[in-house]
């Protein structure tokens, strides 16, 4: 360790950390990671700060080198440094991106803010009669739903308590409305967060306390205490041996690595209600428990497959939404032989709710709508399988993603898209022993690498040379370009060295063909 290395502890509030970024003094390095947080995490964020959950800490660091900053953080410019007196932020970006771009209130901003960003992903409400935090999909919202930055502002909140008790009718209801928003007022106010400050040192030294700090024990996991829970009813059951065997028959189709948590989440959501109504301290007294279970393993299988056949979704790290493998196992857990249209009733289903972003739009309160039309549609009560909680407002398909990134549900989308439109939408057998393979056949070594326009995926059986290719020739026929978003004029661009108009070229045929395929699931696309 460096000698002279100086340690300091803190701790503020949530207002005190946007007033310091505010003032320049937090900083965010050149070198720090993209911010990646999915609106859902920042959901969860708030919901932990509403339950007084400890939500980590933020290290900072004071070195005597300078490193070059980042111009924004969230949807707002980033201050300028104070003169010798700024820090930067190490461990908690994520966390402090989303604290500042939610809390901090845009009325008050003086520089120009990117308003578009702002409100689809940081105009976080809460919603006084479910008591839920969600974003909104349209700029119109509820009177009872309140924009989290009010929490923080007491001229903001005195105005909206204003404004609720002057225009809602129901009087006991507004009482009870602002005794919650205040309840939650005073939570935000008075919330702490724990800083680490290390003034002085190299990089080296900075990584290693944080390495220190950030160790953590173990934590109880929702299958090791169904298991301890069961163990002692039926000698022949073991729910861990079961999650164990059912992980390595999974693994043929590359869902090897799927949380063991989440086979828990269907076994919960087998019982008739929406997995995180049905608590695991009391699931294993039902006297179906252990013939549930048993069944519900036999259809996440079927779901699995139905997935890596049906809709290419070649390994678990393509599925969109954990949610979705939720919900089709309960299809196959009711209808264990569907007929082709209800499969295919099934896929545009899971489309929709891949590029509608629909697990995160939703509060939970939604979410278990979602889940009771759902169950309507199998026991045959409704053909409506899509819940929308505006019928006459279609759902809305996010901007065209940036760049390759398996934690982006929008970026996901667009490889399965890519992926089944080469094969034409037609099914693939498992039994060919099929996993996704991403090539980056141009450039590879740039940084337009992860650009959606300049990646192609393909299923490996489709491969028959190994390793980067520059182009595409090595591997595909004329015949083949079209399935790939190619043409003849933009392999001569690339040959000419012409990499932006290759790419310009690319990106615009997929993008036209994206929306042509998204306009025919009813939804929504901007670009």
């Amino acid at each position: 360790m460096t000698e002279n290395l100086q340690i300091n502890t803190r701790i503020k509030r949530l207002i005190n950390y946007i007033e310091e970024t505010d003032s320049g003094y937090i900083q965010i390095p050149s070198f720090q990671r993209d911010f990646i947080w999915e609106n859902k995490q920042k959901i969860e964020l708030f919901e932990s700060i509403k339950r007084g959950y400890p939500i980590g800490s933020l290290l900072l660091w004071k070195p005597k080198e300078k490193y070059g900053t980042s111009e924004f953080i969230g949807p707002y410019p980033l201050p300028e440094a104070r003169e010798n007196e700024y820090f930067y932020i190490l461990d908690g970006f994520q966390r402090l991106s989303t604290i500042y771009g939610c809390l901090k209130n845009p009325k008050k901003a003086k520089v120009e803010i990117n308003e578009v960003l702002r409100q689809k992903e940081y105009s976080i409400y809460y919603d006084l009669v479910t008591e839920e935090f969600f974003i909104p999909r349209s700029v119109s919202v509820e009177l009872t739903q309140i924009p989290v930055y009010t929490l923080v502002d007491t001229f903001e909140f005195l105005t909206y308590a204003n404004k609720l008790q002057n225009e809602f009718t129901d009087n006991e209801k507004t009482i009870l409305y602002l005794e919650r928003a205040k309840e939650l007022t005073t939570i935000f106010s008075d919330f702490t967060l724990p800083g680490i400050e290390i003034i002085g040192g190299k990089i080296e030294d900075a990584i290693e306390i944080f390495t220190r700090i950030n160790s953590k024990g173990s934590i109880i996991s929702p299958d090791w205490m169904l298991s301890a829970l069961t163990s002692n009813e039926n000698k022949d059951f073991n729910l861990g041996n079961l999650i164990n065997e059912l992980i390595v028959d999974l693994d043929e189709f590359n869902f090897g690595n799927i949380k063991r948590v989440l086979i828990v989440q269907c076994i919960q959501n087998s019982f008739g209600n929406i997995y995180f109504d049905t608590k695991i301290e009391v699931l294993h007294k039902r006297s179906n428990f252990i013939e549930t279970t048993y069944k519900t393993i036999e259809s996440i299988k079927k779901a699995v497959k139905f997935l890596f056949e049906e809709l290419l979704v070649v390994s678990n790290k393509l599925l969109p939404y954990n949610s979705q493998l939720v919900f089709i196992t309960d299809f196959f857990n009711q209808i264990e032989n569907p007929s082709i249209q209800q499969l295919d009733i099934l896929k545009k289903w899971f489309w929709q709710t891949t590029y509608a972003n629909y697990f995160t739009i939703y509060s939970l309160s939604k979410i278990r709508e979602a889940y009771e039309l759902f169950q309507k549609y199998l026991q045959g009560k409704t053909d409506q399988i899509l819940y929308n909680d505006k019928p006459n407002n279609p759902f809305t398909v996010i901007d065209f993603p940036n760049k390759i990134f398996f934690g982006s549900v929008r970026a996901k989308a667009l490889v399965l898209f890519m992926l089944n439109y080469s094969h034409n939408f037609k099914p693939i057998n498992a039994d060919e022993d099929c996993s996704l393979k991403l090539r980056y056949y141009i450039h590879e070594n740039s940084a337009k690498n992860k650009l959606p326009e300049n990646v192609i995926p393909l299923i490996r059986n489709v491969i028959t040379q190994k390793g980067h290719q520059k182009n595409l020739g090595f591997t595909l026929d004329e015949k083949d370009y079209n399935k790939y978003f190619l043409t003849e004029a933009m392999l001569t661009l690339d040959k000419k060295g012409d990499t932006v108009g290759f790419l310009k070229q690319r990106k615009e045929l997929i993008i036209q063909a994206e929306r042509k395929f998204v306009e025919e699931l009813n939804l929504v696309y901007e670009q």
